[in-house]
Parts: structure tokens; C-alpha cells; sequence
């Protein structure tokens, strides 16, 4: 693999789903078993998680219990200590004002769930072979004409 400009070595994944988090630490073990990876499963726990621990990539899907993503990712950019934190929203939801809502609120990237491992796995390799150290330029890329697309 790739050595991405700035080294992912911690990820932290917000989703509810069990399957969903197992798939996903799967397709990171076989890009890169060194990556450490926590998970949260609502987004009370991510917030609290934040308080203390502070992770390379956030991972963050937008349906979860107690606080959705996109409550979570307000918070994220309203405080100082995790304003700057790279943020992928990672969602099954295909709708354009859904994907341009979570860049507005402060995603950095919008990665849409997909059901082939191959494509998964591609699309998260990619992704972490992006140059986190700017996640503001990275969302630039996404902007087209003033509206936002899906990463692939």
C-alpha cells in the first residue's frame, strides 16, 4: 500500500450497526492491520469518546441512536479541540441534500455505503491514502459548482 502524506495510524468508527462495524474492521485489517480502530455504537459514546481520545480519521454514520451524526458533527466543529478533526461521513443515503447537508455541517468526505467488499475495500484504501493534513482541501475536491458529491 501507498504511505499516505500524513500516516493513518488510529481510526474511530461511529456506527450502530454491528455488521456494518465488523465489514468495516475487516476491510481496514487487510489494508493495514497496524491501524488501530475503536468503535462507538451511538452518538452519546462518540461525543464522550471525544472528550478523552482524539483519532487520526473519524468515521461517522449519520443514522444513530441518542445523537445522529449530523448533531455530532456540529459539535465536532463548535469546539476547539476537535474543529480541525477529519471527518468522513459513512452512510447507506444516496440523497443529494443529505450528502450536501453533511458537507455544509462540516464533513470532509461522504463515503455512501456500498454492498461489494471489493468496492468497499477500494474505496476505504483510497480514502486512506488521501492527505488528511488539509481534510479542508480534500472537501474542496468535492465541490462542484456549489454542490457537494459522494466520494468514488
Amino acid at each position: 500500500m501507498m504511505a499516505s502524506p500524513f500516516p493513518i495510524n488510529s481510526i474511530l468508527l461511529a456506527d450502530d450497526d454491528e455488521d456494518d462495524r465488523y465489514a468495516f474492521q475487516e476491510v481496514i485489517h487487510q489494508i493495514n492491520a497496524k491501524i488501530k480502530i475503536d468503535y462507538v455504537p451511538n452518538g452519546l459514546r462518540l461525543m464522550e469518546f471525544l472528550q478523552h481520545y482524539a483519532p487520526d480519521l473519524l468515521f461517522l454514520d449519520l443514522e444513530m441512536p441518542y445523537k445522529n451524526g449530523l448533531e455530532c458533527l456540529v459539535e465536532i466543529r463548535n469546539n476547539p479541540q476537535l474543529e480541525g478533526l477529519p471527518t468522513i461521513v459513512f452512510s447507506s443515503t444516496t440523497r443529494p441534500a443529505n450528502i450536501q447537508t453533511a458537507y455544509e455541517m462540516g464533513a470532509h468526505l461522504f463515503l455512501i455505503k456500498v454492498a461489494s467488499f471489493e468496492d468497499y475495500t477500494s474505496s476505504i484504501k483510497a480514502i486512506l491514502q488521501l492527505d488528511w493534513k488539509a481534510p479542508q482541501l480534500i472537501k474542496e475536491q468535492y465541490c462542484i459548482n456549489g454542490r457537494y458529491a459522494a466520494f468514488g
